[in-house]
């Protein structure tokens, strides 16, 4: 780690003295303090549980940062620490952990040393829990980095990351990096890329390799379909490649996996963009094949997805879009799964029609969704959800509904999503609305208010009112205190939270 740290630095010195600039201000520092606690009650008879129940239960999460700068060296240093605790404090806390991280960082090149619980991004993080992730989209995509993690949970672990970047000073229009991870048992990870802009285009190129060894797994059931594996090698080659101008824009990333035990397996994904504003269509694909293991090992398991999204833009904010999704088990195999969702927001109101009417009602933003998965097809389940928003002057207000249906499908000529349906069972519908007051300048600061009623009917169970209340109050641009009581069984079931987030920055 020494020699990391030395090597880093000596790099970086490097680059200083081929002309960094040297404006930056001889010291400063910022402290950030985050945390929220919740609790959740269940009362007897609508009666209130004791006094010492509100206190016990609990979850406490709080996060410290503190950033320190190098004199005219463009170079901060960064401690982030983040800890979790149940309450009552128990000395076996499985969900609990207290996370510190340290980094290094440059600021004209982007290069930074870290170590602690991290965050990944670009490349090697779209081939890590590929079908947990949305569509690659090409305007979801970045380069590759990591970056110290927020928000770890007590099973993360922690990492050594080494990033070097090409200051963008050396090279105009040409950008380069190399990186290297360890983590607790010391597998290594290794990326590297390069940008070459082109006259308002960049093109872009990125690697990456990772190795470990897997520990054993043993099948969770007598007949679980993943069968028991021994301890075993693991191997991941990935490739990244990405076109990007004003009105058209490319990318693919294909990924390899290699595991002893288990076989080869391959992943690959894509995106286009035509236009960019007003209009902009994108499309997005990606399929792996059965043995595929991602970025971490895991079998990620078979399938194919294709989406595709068409975006209309107006100044101030306005924005209509388009987005459809399918799903399929495999390359070879009928959709099964499949989603349409439609997002409309108006533009802005210019400062002028504000002040002509403040007390207006303006529509906001309205969105629709439907869903169907038909994985089996004797009880497709189908969903519909939808949403209007509208502002009056301090206040506003959200209504929100939503349907499920159970459905049989009887001919579908593999392509489940297109079935007709049997028959349509009810399963349940919802209806919600809340209201919200801001108040500003506030004796005590900027308050904001919202409270929320919901209605549920169910099928084959007891219908449900659900009720909550939310008090956010800004003290001022250093800090904000919110609380949150809600009842999702009305009056049986309980939960509050309390949050805080206090931050402050000073510079000579």
């Amino acid at each position: 780690m020494k020699v990391i740290t030395l090597f880093f630095l000596f790099a970086l010195g490097a680059f200083r003295l081929m002309g960094a600039d040297n404006a930056n201000p001889f010291f400063m520092w910022d402290l950030l303090w985050t945390g929220s606690w919740y609790n959740s009650l269940r009362t007897e008879d609508g009666d209130l549980p004791p006094t010492e129940e509100f206190f016990s239960g609990a979850t406490l999460y709080n996060r410290g940062e503190f950033r320190l700068a190098m004199p005219r060296q463009e170079l901060y240093f960064r401690f982030l620490a983040t800890d979790k605790r149940l309450v009552p404090l128990e000395e076996e806390d499985g969900k609990a952990g207290f996370n510190p991280g340290l980094g290094i960082y440059h600021q004209g090149s982007g290069s930074r040393l870290l170590y602690g619980v991290q965050s990944e991004y670009g490349l090697p993080a779209r081939i890590n829990n590929v079908w947990n992730r949305s569509v690659p989209f090409m305007e979801s995509r970045q380069p590759s980095s990591r970056d110290l993690k927020i928000e770890p949970a007590a099973k993360d672990e922690s990492e050594a990351y080494l990033y070097l970047g090409l200051p963008q000073n050396i090279l105009p229009g040409f950008d380069a990096f190399a990186s290297a991870a360890l983590d607790g048992e010391l597998n290594p990870a290794f990326g590297s890329g390069f940008a070459l802009g082109l006259s308002r285009a960049v093109l872009r190129l990125e690697g990456f390799y990772t190795q470990k060894t897997l520990a054993p797994r043993n099948a969770s059931t007598w007949f679980s379909a993943a069968p028991p594996l021994p301890e075993r090698d693991f191997n991941a080659y990935a490739v990244g490649a990405s076109f990007d101008s004003q009105h058209i824009a490319f990318a693919t990333d294909w990924a390899f996996s290699e595991t002893f035990a288990w076989g080869q397996g391959l992943y690959g994904n894509a995106s286009l963009r035509l236009g960019n504003r007003p209009w902009r269509f994108s499309l997005a694909g990606d399929g792996a094949g059965s043995r595929f293991a991602d970025r971490s090992g895991s079998t990620a398991g078979p399938g194919f997805r294709l989406a595709a999204r068409g975006e209309r833009f107006w100044p101030r904010s306005g924005l209509m879009r388009l987005q459809t999704t399918l799903r399929s088990p495999a390359l070879d195999e009928g959709f099964n799964r499949g989603s349409l969702s439609a997002y409309y927001r108006p533009s802005a109101p210019s400062a002028a029609a504000r002040r002509n009417d403040p007390n207006a009602i303006r529509f906001s933003r309205a969105s629709l969704s439907m869903n169907r998965d038909a994985r089996n097809p004797e009880k497709t389940a189908d969903t519909l959800n939808a949403l209007a928003a509208f502002n009056m002057g301090p206040f506003s207000s959200v209504f929100y509904g939503s349907l499920h249906s159970l459905s049989s499908l009887y001919a579908h000529s593999g392509m489940p999503l297109l079935g007709f349906p049997v028959f349509e069972s009810f399963d349940s519908f919802r209806l919600s609305g809340e209201l919200g007051w801001k108040l500003s300048n506030f004796s005590l600061g900027d308050l904001d208010l919202r409270s929320r009623l919901g209605y549920t009917i169910r099928a084959e169970k007891e219908n449900l009112w659900d009720l909550s209340l939310n008090a956010s109050l800004r003290p001022g641009k250093w800090g904000r205190i919110g609380l949150r009581i809600a009842s999702t069984d009305f009056p049986e079931r309980w939960n509050y939270t309390l949050s805080w987030r206090f931050e402050y920055s000073g510079k000579p």
